[in-house]
C-alpha cells in the first residue's frame, strides 16, 4: 500500500489544479453519479470534538475512498492542530486499500478550492475586496488559495482573537502582491466586501445580514452556523448537496 505523508502531499498538491479537479466531480455529484453518505460519526462532548466519516464512490472516474477527520476546536489553546485526517483510497473492484494519504493538508485546501470554485462561479466579476472571518486553518487556506484564482485586490481578515488575526495577515502579506490587513471588528471588515469566507465554529452566527453590502458572496464553510437567519432568508442559497445540508 502506497503511504503518503503530509509533506508529500503539500508539495503535490497544486491549488488551481484542484480547483479545476473540482468541477467535474460537483458536476457527478449535482447529477447522482456519486455514491456519497453524509458524514457521520461520534461528538466527543466532554473536549467539544467531532470524528467525521466520509466515504464517497465516483462511478464515472472510478474512485472509491475514506476520510476521517477529527475536529478539536479547543486544541487552538494547547497550541495543538484543531483539524487532523487520513484518506484511504480503495481499489473499487475488489475493495482492498491501495493508498493512505496525511488528509490535514487535503482537508484544508480541498475546502479551501470549493469556495474558490463556488465564487469563480457566483461571484461578481468585478469582485476585488476579500474578507476572511476566522484565524485557523481554514482561514489561512482560503487566504493563500483563493487569490490564486480570482484576482482580488485586497484582503482582510479579522477573528476574536486579535493577535491571530494580524499574525495571519502578515504571513498572508508575505506571500501576497494584494494588500493585506487584520481587522478587530467583523462588521467593519465586511464594509464593501465583495467576497467573504466565514471559517468558524461559533456558538452563534458571526456574520450579520445588515452588515452585508448588495451582491456580496459568502462562502460558509465552518461547522455550526455562522449566518444569521436573516442572510440566509434573504440570500440566494447553493449547496454541494441537499442530503448533507
Amino acid at each position: 500500500m502506497l503511504l503518503i505523508d503530509r509533506a508529500t502531499v503539500e508539495d503535490l498538491l497544486d491549488f488551481p489544479q484542484l480547483v479545476e479537479a473540482l468541477a467535474p466531480a460537483m458536476a457527478e455529484l449535482s447529477q447522482g453519479e456519486v455514491s456519497m453518505p453524509p458524514r457521520s460519526g461520534p461528538k466527543i462532548a466532554e473536549v467539544n470534538g467531532v470524528l467525521g466519516v466520509m466515504p464517497a464512490y465516483l462511478s464515472r472516474s472510478q474512485i472509491l475512498a475514506c476520510k476521517l477527520v477529527s475536529i478539536y476546536p479547543e486544541n487552538a489553546a494547547k497550541n495543538l492542530p484543531t483539524h487532523s485526517a487520513l484518506v484511504v483510497v480503495y481499489s473499487p473492484q475488489t475493495g482492498i486499500p491501495v493508498a493512505l494519504l496525511d488528509g490535514g493538508s487535503i482537508t484544508a485546501t480541498r475546502t479551501a478550492a470549493g469556495s474558490a470554485l463556488a465564487t469563480k462561479l457566483l461571484a461578481r466579476p468585478e469582485s476585488r475586496i476579500l474578507t476572511i472571518v476566522g484565524t485557523g486553518v481554514q482561514a489561512r487556506s482560503h487566504a493563500l488559495g483563493i487569490p490564486q484564482v480570482i484576482a482580488v485586490d485586497e484582503i482582510r481578515i479579522v477573528g476574536r482573537n486579535q493577535n491571530k488575526a494580524k499574525a495571519l495577515s502578515e504571513e498572508v502579506q508575505s506571500r501576497s502582491s494584494c494588500l493585506v490587513t487584520s481587522f478587530d471588528s467583523i462588521q467593519e471588515a465586511l464594509e464593501d466586501a465583495d467576497i467573504v469566507c466565514t471559517t468558524t465554529h461559533p456558538s452563534a452566527p458571526v456574520l450579520c445580514w445588515s452588515w452585508l453590502s448588495r451582491g456580496t458572496h459568502i462562502n460558509s464553510i465552518g461547522l455550526e452556523q455562522e449566518l444569521d437567519e436573516a442572510t440566509v432568508l434573504n440570500s440566494t442559497v447553493f449547496v454541494e448537496s441537499r442530503e448533507s445540508v
